[in-house]
């Protein structure tokens, strides 16, 4: 009878951690929107257009871990194609 009690004392162990592994790596889903612009910079007394994104150059930085889902939207408020690389 003792038998059956380790045996389901150590089933019942089991499966506690096997469900804190996989809630532990399931993630977050993290929303981000970018707005691509063009903005006016002056560095040493000249002015350069460059694309910027949320108003910054470099654009902001994107947080995540692994596992993580990122959804990012990104609106082009620039009249030229652009491309992103990360």
């Amino acid at each position: 009878m003792a038998m059956w009690g380790l045996h389901y004392l150590l089933v019942a162990f089991l499966i506690t951690i096997t469900y804190g592994i996989n809630a532990e790596s399931a993630g977050i889903t993290r929303h981000y929107t970018f707005h691509i612009q063009l903005k006016n910079i002056t560095r040493l007394c000249k002015t350069k257009s460059i694309v910027a994104v949320n108003g910054k150059f470099p654009g902001p930085k994107v947080t995540a871990r692994e596992g993580d889902n990122l959804q990012i939207k990104v609106v082009n408020h620039v009249s030229n194609n652009i491309s992103i690389h990360w």
